[in-house]
């Protein structure tokens, strides 16, 4: 539980004394629940070192997201909850959440391309695309570039109508304001294909991968 934690939160060096005073070698040993998923970064945990650095940070949307699905889990199983009640706490408690979690769509590296999420505002592409809305370039393989103003239902559009074949790649030229420094455009890269999470699988998957651990002592 407490890597999970540390890697959600230590974000720069200034969590350097923190990272060094809680790391310990068994954060190598750790997995995440889902080790086929190809939006996870399947080798974080292995890569993590006694002195904080870059790459001891959970960075990624999906990585994030996993995370905190995991926490729900090891926190739950550690009160004395049965998944039955976790799904349904999920359930009655948290609509919004799962409105956000329906309409949360990621590329295979785990960004987001577009989010419902009110939380998230300037994350990923609009939902349609305007006159005001940043262009768009599609790289289809094999496909001429297309470069106009699009938006995330347009780019679903072409998911599911077969035109935005796995590999094709979304670019889209955005301001970030979050750097020192002031804005600065910025071109952000999407891979498709691109799909939503399911939390309650997550649970599921992750109940019984955790359980399993618990059993061989881990």
């Amino acid at each position: 539980m407490i890597v999970r934690t540390l890697g959600l939160n230590c974000l720069t060096n200034h969590y350097a004394s923190l990272w060094a005073d809680s790391y310990s070698a068994n954060f190598n040993q750790h997995d995440w629940s889902q080790p086929n998923n190809p939006r996870l970064h399947q080798r974080f945990f292995q890569l993590l070192t006694p002195s904080w650095q870059r790459n001891c940070a959970l960075r990624k949307d999906y990585d994030r997201r996993m995370a905190l699905v995991e926490l729900d889990v090891l926190s739950a199983q550690a009160i004395g909850l049965t998944l039955e009640e976790l799904l349904t706490i999920y359930r009655v408690q948290f609509p919004v959440m799962q409105a956000y979690e329906r309409d949360t769509w990621y590329d295979i590296e785990g960004r987001i391309i577009f989010t419902a999420s009110k939380g998230l505002v300037g994350v990923g592409l609009p939902r349609k695309g305007s006159r005001t809305t940043p262009y768009v370039t599609v790289k289809v393989p094999g496909a001429k570039l297309k470069h106009e103003r699009l938006g995330w239902d347009d780019i679903r559009k072409m998911q599911e109508d077969g035109s935005l074949p796995d590999g094709s790649v979304v670019e889209i030229d955005m301001v970030d304001d979050t750097q020192p420094g002031g804005p600065r455009v910025v071109t952000r890269k999407y891979v498709a294909p691109f799909a939503t999470a399911n939390r309650e699988e997550d649970y599921s998957i992750a109940w019984e991968f955790f359980g399993a651990q618990a059993e061989e002592g881990k």
